[in-house]
């Protein structure tokens, strides 16, 4: 009972020590999400999972224990892995766990990606526990895996339809001119004989109206079943110094934002600014659409946006899982502005503080 109780208390310590492993290597305003037996970074882009093995009571010797604890606690640390991607967000309607279902390809591209982790850390118990951290890079070869291949970079519009070539048609002849009619004599005209005027009827006197007292309108109650819609402010919240902007950093703290692989932003009539309209799909593989983290004086002075980063207050999240935001209608139109004065927004220098 004893050894048992040992036992369990010590797995414990591995469960909660495991959680920790990456918080102490991580930098304090990063995006954490705590999933299951890992994490995900959504700063970095880094999924990390743990897994503990114990030594079976059939090994021969010390050697042969330790060696089957650590096979055992490195199977178990992937398949923690694959179950924390199956949960991450792709957009606000996909998890990659649907894309899975869906194809036998993304299926076993993604369960070789997993297979493939690094392995960060073996950690050795004195009890014969072995704990595993593994590590795999969400940009790269998974994005591409997961990321679909109509993604990105909107339809060039068609050319302009040229007109076609006049052809010039010879007139037909003109016909001869008809014979001319013969006149007509005026007739005399008829003189009718005057008609006396009607007589106009007597008008009698209307009878006094009748007005009718004016019946109180009841007053409508708001439908319950219908939520009432909710204001977004037509004021602009961004901070920029002027010139060219170099990146975006967008503020999406307090509105339960969640993050994704597939972000979009939007205005109050829902058109999306940014993502696979604007971003090319090779763009999105190789550095992701956005960046996250939790501070926005340390997204503003992240590399990913350099040194002159427009900051704008995000005014809702949107879609079904809450993973698009929302800018008001004067920062929807000053981001457009800010895009078409330069290439920021196509090379995916996006961060947004959650």
């Amino acid at each position: 009972m004893r050894n048992r109780l040992l036992f369990s208390f010590t797995m414990l310590f591995l469960l909660m020590s495991a959680a920790m492993v990456h918080a102490q290597t991580a930098n304090p305003y990063d995006a954490l999400e705590n999933v299951g037996q890992g994490t995900i970074n959504w700063t970095s882009g880094e999924v990390y999972a743990t897994g503990i093995g114990a030594p079976p009571p059939s090994a021969v010797n010390p050697a042969q224990a330790r060696a089957m604890a650590v096979r055992a606690a490195q199977v178990v640390a992937y398949r923690n892995l694959l179950e924390i991607v199956k949960g991450v967000r792709v957009d606000s309607e996909t998890v990659v766990e649907n894309f899975m279902t869906k194809s036998d390809i993304i299926r076993t591209r993604v369960d070789g990606i997993v297979k493939g982790a690094t392995i960060m850390k073996t950690q050795y118990m004195s009890d014969g526990s072995v704990e595993v951290l593994v590590v795999m890079r969400m940009k790269g070869e998974f994005l591409n895996a997961v990321v679909p291949e109509t993604f990105g970079g909107a339809a060039l519009p068609p050319p302009p339809l040229r007109p076609a070539p006049s052809v010039q048609v010879p007139a037909p002849p003109r016909p001869a001119p008809a014979p001319p009619a013969p006149e007509k004599r005026p007739e005399p005209p008829r003189v009718e004989p005057a008609r006396p005027a009607p007589q106009q009827p007597e008008k009698k006197p209307e009878p006094p109206k009748v007005v009718q007292p004016q019946q109180p309108q009841p007053e409508k109650k708001p439908d319950p079943a219908r939520p009432a819609p909710v204001a977004v402010p037509d004021q602009s919240s961004a901070q920029f110094k002027g010139g060219k902007a170099t990146g975006v950093v967008i503020d999406g703290r307090g509105l339960g934002l969640k993050p994704a692989l597939l972000p979009k932003i939007v205005d109050p009539q829902g058109q999306e600014i940014y993502v696979g309209q604007v971003v090319a799909r090779t763009n999105a593989v190789e550095q992701g659409v956005a960046g996250y983290a939790k501070d926005v004086n340390a997204a503003s002075n992240n590399f990913r946006v350099t040194d002159n980063p427009a900051v704008i207050k995000g005014v809702r999240a949107s879609g079904a899982a809450r993973t698009d935001i929302m800018l008001s209608q004067a920062d929807s139109q000053m981001l457009r502005d800010l895009g078409k004065k330069g290439d920021f927004l196509q090379y995916c220098r996006v961060i947004i503080v959650y």
